[in-house]
């Protein structure tokens, strides 16, 4: 036997809608370069505290991960449970990290 389909939270929804606004232009805050760090080591599951790539954290506000999806360094799954690293953000990362790996 199958279970209804399961319908998305009013958060749920409303995190989709302002994931779809356009990207803004800003300097990354330092807890959205956590978060970003973070997640380039894998996606990041929604808990009740917040985004976080395990159950004990630390754990990242849907609000800095929705700037960073409004960025285009995050994208979020269908149903907002998860969180992954974009194309355009790994790049910048590896190329911010072999910059800083560097001799000079």
């Amino acid at each position: 036997m199958k279970g209804a389909p399961r319908k998305p939270s009013g958060i749920e929804l409303r995190m989709l809608a302002e994931a779809s606004k356009p990207a803004r232009r800003r300097r990354l805050s330092a807890t959205q370069k956590m978060a970003l760090q973070e997640a380039l080591a894998g996606r990041l599951q929604l808990y009740p505290r917040g985004y976080a790539a395990s159950k004990t954290g630390p754990f990242h506000s849907r609000r800095a991960i929705l700037g960073l999806v409004r960025a285009g360094l995050m994208s979020l799954s269908a149903t907002a449970r998860y969180a992954a690293v974009t194309r355009r953000a790994r790049e910048m990362y590896e190329a911010a990290a072999t910059s800083d790996a560097a001799p000079e």
